[in-house]
């Protein structure tokens, strides 16, 4: 319920709306707002000044005038100070529109207005807080955007990651409130500048929404329903997806580029690594920049033939693709009028006849059985720099439309220039990483922040784009593993960085043990993907989005959460066996040897040799892991899915875990009482085994069955490991099962 109240002080006119968990105060003169909580009386959003640019000029507001209550809100004028100017002469009014209302008690939006403006700028007084989101490079520094003041668009080459371009109009704040801007102008953002924090979008109209959360959590959660979710993608898309920058080189015992995408599918089989897709790169089409002629050049004989061999070998076909005109394109878009005056345009698909056009020429591989696209450029000056920001979203809509006619959902695209509300199209990859430590530093960075923007499905190549002139062992075996920990797991090949011709077989091993873990994670990676559509919590957590009261970890960004229960921290530096873990409030196993124990709000040192990336898992932890689709896998005659539940019971307090199935969720829930634990679950989909690390094992029943020791379920005593298989719905009761977080902290 919204309501209305008036008061009147000596100095100036204060209008105030509230709902029921916030209110807004207006002064009229000098203009400006302040939004409270309402429990508290804490000052949210202090609102300071708005100006509005009209041709090269700005024209602060002075006054509010003519504020009108309504059962929708409250609107009125803003007054512009014209004093000494002629920018208006032309009879222009001197007042602009302004509209509050409260979408729903949480949310209140802010309309300004005004025909003649060419921009719109709101600024607000900044009170300390740590500002996330916004854009998916780290213009902050690290996460926190304090002391960023950048444009809202597609990123050139920033340092050690070009073109990391992912971004959306929405930030949240240590304040327990984000603001959403709901425009695909182009934009600027100034944070923490001067005391001020302040946005601009070229356009005679803003919108924009303050989210009351109270906690980062609701925040998101609210952003996510009011933007959209981002999109779940297939089974085999969290899959391992492998690549080469152009098929044409490093043609080592193949003499075609068809040959060397079955070659690679089948050492990637050979070597036993889980794959789920191959990428072409261009140049793969014939014509001029290999792309245009939405088809593919002599190296590729028989495309279709292709695809077919690469599906009967379990995995699907992605290609390169942009919105850029060459080849056939270009002279058929150049005739009719579609493209954007540039030596290589972009087709207007702001037009519907453009987008109908464009869509039909992409449907073209569609056609052949192609599954996908990676979706690059967009911000190189392919358009005018005033459509960017929505052909951004329009493009990765056109693609997915296509592949969706003929597939479904089975589909799946991936995107380096994507904003807001393309999310419900694409995933994200961070686009092109210097070959380097510092590459990977800020790529750990840009997946974390890729999730605070809600672009929850992020990768990386891994080793880098830019590759050295010498192979880096050390660099590539660390990026597997950050890699690994990655929703999407993307490895690049080509000259001289072929894994299995030009690394040893220590780092070949490497890559077998990551890529098999990060297929293993499917279960646990796809059930938290499925909750990132529901509340916008991302997959990589930021650690402040769980433990928000810890101050030390406002800008940590060197380790994350990956979902609720796995601590990451991965190596970034060169010649590294050991580094220091912070580990936050509660208590924390380590996962590698689910042994020692430690109590949180401590830093701990992590053995970390090259074949090892430091994790923690937390007390109360429930992790499904499994094989639970098979992919390229042949070397496993008897095949099955399987799945397992990996328990580590909790002290005292219940836990559980949201596993989704592919058709909806199942609640895992796990009790420990005085003297047992009892895990509960539904239909799973696939059955398996629940592996429980505890202590003290007793006796088991399943489904009130009491069972055998040895037969029925294994509990080994040194490991502390109980194991009972699975079928369907099961109630497991275990007499003792003492949490192994009782005792032996460190």
């Amino acid at each position: 319920m919204v309501c209305f109240s008036f008061s009147t002080a000596s100095w100036a006119a204060v209008e105030t709306l509230e709902s029921s968990v916030l209110r807004l105060e207006i002064t009229s003169s000098p203009y400006s707002f302040h939004v409270l909580e309402k429990a508290t009386g804490e000052v949210l959003v202090s609102q300071d000044s708005t100006v509005l640019t009209i041709g090269a000029e700005l024209y602060p507001v002075s006054d509010a005038g003519r504020l009108v209550k309504s059962p929708d809100g409250v609107h009125g004028d803003l007054l512009l100070q014209l004093a000494g100017r002629d920018a208006l002469a032309s009879g222009a009014p001197d007042r602009a529109k302004v509209a509050f209302s409260f979408l729903n008690p949480h949310v209140l939006q802010v309309e300004i207005s005004y025909s003649p403006a060419n921009g719109i700028s709101e600024e607000f007084n900044d009170q300390g807080e740590h500002y996330y989101g916004v854009w998916e490079y780290p213009f902050g520094g690290n996460i926190d955007n304090r002391g960023a003041d950048q444009d809202f668009r597609g990123l050139g080459n920033e340092r050690y990651v070009h073109h990391a371009s992912a971004r959306a109009p929405f930030y949240l704040t240590s304040r327990k409130y984000g603001i959403y801007v709901e425009s695909l102008a182009p934009g600027h953002y100034s944070i923490a500048q001067a005391g001020k924090t302040s946005f601009t979008f070229r356009d005679s109209q803003l919108k924009y929404d303050i989210i009351y959360g109270p906690s980062y959590a609701d925040v998101l959660n609210r952003y996510n329903a009011m933007a959209g979710p981002a999109f779940m993608p297939p089974l085999w898309a969290f899959g391992t997806i492998w690549w080469r920058d152009d098929e044409h080189e490093d043609l080592r015992n193949v003499s075609s580029a068809q040959e060397k995408v079955i070659a690679d599918a089948d050492r990637l089989r050979a070597l036993r690594l889980p794959a789920g897709a191959i990428w072409l790169d261009r140049p793969y089409g014939s014509g001029d920049h290999g792309w245009g002629n939405m088809d593919f050049d002599n190296s590729f004989p028989d495309a279709s033939q292709m695809i077919r061999d690469l599906n009967d070998r379990g995995m699907k076909l992605l290609l390169w693709t942009a919105n850029r005109s060459s080849a056939g394109l270009f002279q058929e878009g150049s005739a009719k009028g579609f493209l954007f005056p540039n030596p290589w345009p972009a087709a207007d698909i702001q037009r519907p006849e453009v987008y109908s056009w464009f869509k039909d020429k992409l449907d073209a591989y569609v056609r052949l059985g192609v599954r996908g696209y990676k979706i690059d450029r967009g911000e190189e000056g392919e358009m005018p720099e005033t459509a960017e920001n929505k052909l951004s979203v329009l493009f990765p809509k056109l693609s997915a439309e296509g592949l969706s006619a003929a597939y479904g959902n089975d589909y799946f695209v991936f995107s380096r220039n994507a904003n807001d509300t393309a999310r419900k199209y694409t995933a994200v990859w961070n686009g092109d990483s210097w070959s380097s430590f510092e590459g990977l530093q800020v790529s750990i960075k840009t997946g974390i922040r890729s999730g605070l923007i809600n672009f929850p499905m992020w990768g990386s190549d891994t080793g880098g784009y830019f590759a050295p002139a010498g192979k880096d062992k050390d660099l590539l075996a660390r990026w597997l593993e950050f890699s690994a920990f990655s929703p999407m797991m993307d490895v690049i090949l080509g000259p001289k960085r072929t894994l299995w011709d030009d690394y040893d077989a220590e780092v070949v091993d490497i890559a077998r043990q990551y890529a098999a873990l990060h297929h293993d994670l499917i279960p646990y990676t796809r059930s938290y993907m499925y909750h990132a559509t529901q509340t916008g919590m991302p997959i990589m957590r930021a650690l402040i989005l769980s433990y928000p009261k810890e101050e030390t970890l406002t800008d940590k960004w060197d380790e994350y959460l990956y979902g609720r229960d796995l601590l990451v921290a991965p190596i970034s530096t060169a010649n590294t066996s050991e580094r220091k873990v912070y580990l936050p409030d509660g208590l924390w196993m380590n996962y590698n040897e689910k042994h020692t124990v430690y109590q949180g709000k401590s830093t701990v040192a992590a053995s970390a040799p090259l074949e090892t990336i430091p994790l923690f898992i937390r007390e109360g932890a429930i992790v499904p892991r499994g094989d639970i689709v098979q992919l390229n896998n042949n070397w496993d005659s008897i095949w099955t899915p399987k799945l397992r539940l990996e328990v580590f019971p909790a002290r005292k307090q219940a836990s559980e875990f949201d596993y989704f199935t592919g058709k909806g969720v199942q609640k895992i829930t796990v009790t420990p009482g005085q003297r047992e634990v009892t895990i509960q679950f539904g239909d799973l989909g696939v059955d398996g085994t629940v592996l429980v690390y505890c202590k003290a094992v007793r006796g088991v029943s399943r489904n009130g069955t009491s069972l055998r020791e040895g037969t029925d379920y294994k509990y080994d005593q040194q490991g502390q490991t109980l194991a009972v298989q699975f079928e369907g719905a099961t109630t497991l009761a275990i007499k003792g099962g003492e949490s192994l977080f009782a005792s032996g902290t460190r």
